[in-house]
């Protein structure tokens, strides 16, 4: 499975002229016209998906950091 993260997989609709520009971009690639606007909605919009974001049951809620020190083990019944 391959892993982009969101800025760089999405693209952000122009809502004068419907071009679909990257989501790096301040101003619409086709018509120039401001993006601003729309990419403060779209980042509030995608923050606000990840805090949701689903997980696999069992799943450590984050991914390990190479590194970090394992968790504990759980105790055995």
């Amino acid at each position: 499975m391959c892993f982009r993260p969101a800025s760089a997989a999405s693209s952000i609709k122009c809502p004068k002229c419907g071009f679909d520009n990257p989501s790096v971009t301040d101003t619409c690639l086709e018509c120039d016209a401001d993006l601003t606007e729309v990419k403060k909605a779209f980042g509030d919009a995608a923050a606000s998906a990840g805090d949701v974001a689903p997980s696999a049951p069992g799943a450590s809620p984050t991914p390990p950091v190479p590194g970090a020190p394992k968790p504990p083990a759980p105790p055995v019944a």
